[in-house]
């Protein structure tokens, strides 16, 4: 396959260490019957392996020269398609196999956690599990508990969909071009239903970023503050006291359960 340059625009970081790939292909959990989208293959790192494991694999490839290439060396398989489309854009109604799908992908930084939310948000139950690459900074925000610093919106979000499994770190020489960042293996298992089921998701999803609308205040003063939320201060204690969360707190104490009730208990309380 051609040996593209690697685009900046694109975010793009070929993985070359074949031991890796291995590593990723394994911990993926692909069984003989699935279907396996692998999001930016890039020069087909994953490729093969994927492919090895799978009963069909769809390669989706934004890159306008990289695609081609794909579609060349796989030309003849017909357990495997290549789709040239921006992964961000993507439903699984529009692709060539039927779901659901387990997602394998080394994501490009710059879109790792947007891809990762689009994935979760709209494609729903079509995704069975995702095991992608991160920046370890990212990898550590999805997993964090509440009460530490890396502990955010995203956090609570993809922990409501998902298990997080943090699975390996893989060091900048694993690359080329070489980055300047450590990166990480995470593994999302979805759930058999999301945290935050009964509740409308856009009602659930303004509730977790008004928690952290202003970090470092009071969750009454963030939530009073955020976009969406109408409720005065006083009526907003009095819904926090309610669930049994302290007005005093701050958004990154509070635990994702707690997080879903506090969007049932503003949901009753805005009408």
């Amino acid at each position: 396959m051609g040996r593209g340059a690697a685009k900046r625009s694109l975010g793009q970081n070929f993985l070359v260490d074949p031991g890796i790939a291995a590593r990723i292909v394994e911990a993926a959990g692909i069984a003989q019957e699935d279907t396996v989208v692998e999001i930016g293959p890039g020069r087909g790192a994953l490729t093969d392996g994927l492919r090895g494991r799978a009963k069909r694999l769809i390669c989706v490839e934004k890159d306008d020269a990289l695609a081609p290439a794909l579609a060349a060396r796989f030309e003849a398989d017909d357990g495997v398609a290549i789709v040239h489309h921006d992964a961000l854009e993507l439903m699984p109604l529009s692709l060539p196999f039927a779901g659901p799908y387990r997602v394998v992908a080394n994501l490009p930084y710059n879109m790792a956690a947007r891809i990762t939310m689009h994935l979760l948000e709209d494609w729903g139950d079509q995704v069975l599990s995702a095991t992608l690459m991160y920046q370890l900074e990212v990898a550590a925000r999805l997993a964090a508990p509440a009460g530490t610093k890396a502990y955010g919106a995203l956090s609570v979000l993809v922990q409501s969909f998902c298990e997080v499994w943090p699975l390996f770190q893989v060091p900048p020489g694993a690359f080329r071009p070489v980055p300047k960042v450590q990166s990480a293996v995470v593994r999302l298992q979805r759930r058999e239903q999301p945290l935050w089921r009964g509740l409308d998701y856009a009602w659930f999803r303004r509730v977790v970023h008004g928690g952290f609308h202003a970090r470092r205040k009071t969750l009454v003063n963030s939530l009073r503050h955020a976009p969406g939320i109408e409720l005065g201060a006083a009526e907003l204690r009095a819904v926090l006291e309610g669930v049994g969360i302290s007005p005093d707190r701050r958004g990154d104490s509070i635990e994702v359960t707690e997080f879903v009730a506090l969007a049932r208990a503003l949901a009753a309380s805005s009408g």
